[in-house]
């Protein structure tokens, strides 16, 4: 079979958002009007490539174009200039880029609704957090913060399961903007499913409205809160419930007192430590609830991850257009690293589906597939722990029974015998 005609790896993962998709999903008429090299599309696979090379900058970027003949081949052009890059990262509406992210997100979810079964008759977990990327406030004026330091901040839900973190919704925002101010973009009325959120989130109007509109939720609370208690059940330490009660939140002096009770459950998170939960599922056990609040870690290993093996740490461009459309493009990349996975059944670590893309990417298909399955080549047990307790038991053994003519030599050497 001749080389040319044998599918690559890149080919196969930007086959999972073809260019007419993209264009549909612009909504901008005559997005590639006088473009005759650098359309759009051929700029998303630049930077869908950048990000799972690690690629550090756009000058980067565009040396790759000169130099590598298998991206060359991919593109359709000899080489692009890096203020070309600059500029189209810049031009481009950040909004198409969101919209190829939830376009990817509602596919991911489609192909993994069979795992989304998570508690009872509740479908789904959806976990709200954010994150922020610190920039320099000289560089980035427009990403407004505090008085000597810029950021932007990724407000992010998130479908958690028992084996996957789906990405669902994102809101891109300078890092001002609290966590707060963002919950009604990122909640949905779904009688299926728990929103479970941190502290950040706090605030008893929002909770009053979640319960009038039947929303069900589970957040931490605040160690100032006001409490009202209106009953207590028996605690049950021996599952870690150390508190549970039906309070009332706020107080009246300062017009914030709650009209609906909500449920205060004392446990402990992951590491130990006390925590006290507040929630309007009554429904449900303490320990069920606890058990829950605990998969709140499951955004923050998210947003680790993204921040280790994607670009968002450093940026290619200083306009807000341009640091956005970097930030989509990350989450683009993680989408089509998931859908990936799952459409070649790999169960290992997501990582390492991505560093084989990163070193297989111009290659064959099939041999990113053969190397994803290849076996472990390792057979030792590895390094054994030297049980020197028992060495110096046989010494002893020897001495107390005369044996100590090898003691005497110069080969001898204990940690060899």
């Amino acid at each position: 079979m001749d080389k040319n005609t044998i599918k690559s790896t890149i080919s196969e993962v930007l086959k999972l958002i073809d260019e007419q998709t993209l264009l549909d999903l612009s909504h901008v008429e005559n997005l590639d009007k006088y473009v005759k090299k650098l359309t759009a599309y051929r700029f998303f696979k630049l930077m869908i490539i950048a990000q799972l090379c690690d690629t550090d900058s756009l000058t980067s970027v565009s040396k790759q174009t000169k130099d590598k003949a298998d991206l060359k081949k991919q593109i359709g052009f000899e080489s692009i200039s890096t203020s070309q890059l600059s500029r189209k990262l810049s031009e481009l509406p950040s909004e198409m880029f969101e919209n190829i992210f939830r376009f990817l997100t509602k596919k991911i979810q489609v192909k993994m609704s069979y795992h989304l079964l998570f508690l009872r008759d509740i479908t789904r977990l959806n976990v709200i957090d954010s994150s922020t990327m610190s920039m320099s406030l000289s560089q980035y004026p427009w990403a407004t913060f505090r008085k000597t330091k810029a950021g932007v901040r990724l407000h992010l839900k998130v479908i958690v399961t028992k084996d996957h973190t789906i990405p669902d919704q994102a809101k891109l925002l300078p890092a001002i903007h609290s966590d707060r101010s963002q919950m009604d973009e990122l909640i949905d009325r779904d009688p299926d499913a728990i929103y479970l959120f941190d502290r950040g989130y706090m605030d008893y109007k929002q909770f009053e409205k979640l319960c009038l509109s039947d929303i069900q939720f589970v957040t931490r609370l605040k160690k100032n809160a006001d409490i009202e208690v209106l009953s207590e059940q028996v605690p049950d330490p021996d599952q870690l419930i150390f508190k549970d009660q039906d309070v009332y939140l706020g107080n009246e002096t300062s017009g914030t007192k709650m009209i609906q009770p909500l449920r205060l459950i004392e446990t402990e998170d992951t590491k130990g430590n006390s925590v006290t939960i507040v929630t309007n599922c009554f429904g449900l056990s303490a320990k069920e609830i606890g058990d829950l609040y605990r998969y709140r870690w499951k955004i923050e290993t998210f947003f680790k991850w993204m921040k280790q093996h994607l670009k968002i740490k450093t940026f290619y461009g200083k306009s807000q257009n341009a640091v956005y459309n970097q930030i989509w493009m990350a989450l683009i990349t993680y989408c089509l690293t998931v859908l990936i996975q799952d459409n070649t059944g790999f169960k290992g670590r997501l990582l390492t589906i991505k560093k084989t893309l990163k070193n297989l990417l111009f290659e064959s298909y099939e041999t990113f597939i053969k190397a994803l399955f290849r076996p472990p080549t390792r057979t030792s047990k590895g390094r054994r722990k030297y049980d020197y307790e028992h060495e110096f038991q046989i010494l002893m053994k020897q001495y107390s029974e005369g044996e100590v003519e090898h003691l005497d030599t110069l080969d001898f050497d204990p940690l060899f015998v």
